[in-house]
C-alpha cells in the first residue's frame, strides 16, 4: 500500500517538473515550492508508523495484604445462634450470637461440636453450637470442657384425676331375726380405674366419708344394715354410695349408686 503512494507522489512531481520548464520564473518558483512541500509531507508520512512497535510494559499487580491472626480465638456466626448452659436444647438458653457479632472463645467440646465462649449477654460463659460458627485463631490449645449434667426434666402440670367408670353394687340382704328386725347388708362396690394420676379413692356413704383407698383401687365391700321395710315402708330404707378419685390438685366427679333391700 505504501509503495503505491510513493509511485503516485513521484508521478505528480515529474508532471510538475515538466510543467515548470515552460512556465515563467514566478510560476516556476511556486511550482518548486509545491514540489518541496509534497516531498516533505511524503517523507513525514513514511517516518511515522501507524502503531507503536514496542508494546507497553505490564502494570504490576497490587500487593495482597493479610490480616494478622488474633492471639485469642474469635468466633462469628453466619446465622443467629442460641448460647446455652450446655450442648443441646435441654439446657437453658442464657445468651445468643447474631450475624456481625463476635465473641472470645475460651474452650471447646470436640465430641459435640460446641464452642465455649465468653457470654456477651450475661456473666460467665455459654455453649455455642458450631454448625454456623467460624473461628479465627489457634484453637489447638483450647481447653476441652466436660459436658455438664443435664437439668432435671420438669414434671408435667398436675390436673384433677378422671372419675371412675362402670360403678356397680352387688347387694346381699339378710333379716337378722324376724320380719320386724333390720337387714344385715353386704354391699360390694366395683368400678373401672381410668385415672393415671390419682393419689387414691374416696368412698362416701350417704354424703359422709366412709373410707379412703389407695391408688389403682377398683373395689370395696361395706357390711352395714337397713331397717325393715315393714317397720319403715315409706320411704324405702336405702344407702347411697359415692366413689371419686383424688390427688393434690383436686377431686374427680363422683360416681354414685343407691342400694335397697326389697
Amino acid at each position: 500500500m505504501k509503495s503505491h503512494n510513493y509511485l503516485f507522489i513521484v508521478y505528480i512531481i515529474l508532471i510538475l517538473l515538466l510543467s515548470s520548464c515552460t512556465l515563467p520564473n514566478s510560476q516556476a518558483n511556486e511550482t518548486d515550492d509545491l514540489i518541496a512541500t509534497i516531498t516533505a509531507q511524503a517523507l513525514t508520512n513514511s517516518a511515522s508508523p501507524a502503531e507503536p512497535t514496542t508494546p507497553p510494559l505490564p502494570t504490576a499487580a497490587p500487593t495482597a495484604t493479610t490480616e494478622p491472626t488474633p492471639t485469642i480465638p474469635i468466633v462469628s456466626v453466619s446465622s443467629y445462634t442460641n448460647c446455652r448452659t450446655g450442648p443441646g436444647v435441654v439446657y437453658d438458653k442464657n445468651g445468643d450470637l447474631d450475624i456481625g457479632e463476635t465473641a472470645e472463645v475460651v474452650g471447646k467440646n470436640s465430641a459435640t461440636g460446641y464452642w465455649i465462649i465468653n457470654n456477651k449477654d450475661a456473666a460467665g460463659t455459654c455453649w455455642l453450637w458450631g454448625n454456623y460458627a467460624s473461628v479465627l485463631g489457634n484453637t489447638a490449645s483450647l481447653q476441652e470442657y466436660s459436658i455438664p449434667p443435664a437439668p432435671p426434666t420438669p414434671l408435667p402440670a398436675l390436673s384433677k384425676p378422671d372419675a371412675p367408670k362402670n360403678l356397680k353394687a352387688n347387694v346381699t340382704c339378710v333379716l337378722s331375726a324376724g320380719p320386724f328386725s333390720p337387714y344385715d347388708v353386704e354391699v360390694k362396690l366395683t368400678w373401672t380405674d381410668v385415672a393415671n394420676n390419682e393419689d387414691g379413692y374416696r368412698i362416701l356413704k350417704n354424703g359422709s366419708l366412709l373410707v379412703t383407698l389407695a391408688a389403682d383401687s377398683t373395689s370395696y365391700t361395706d357390711n352395714t344394715s337397713l331397717a325393715s321395710v315393714i317397720v319403715f315402708p315409706n320411704p324405702t330404707p336405702s344407702h347411697t354410695y359415692e366413689v371419686q378419685a383424688y390427688n393434690s390438685d383436686g377431686k374427680s366427679p363422683k360416681k354414685s349408686k343407691k342400694i335397697q333391700c326389697v
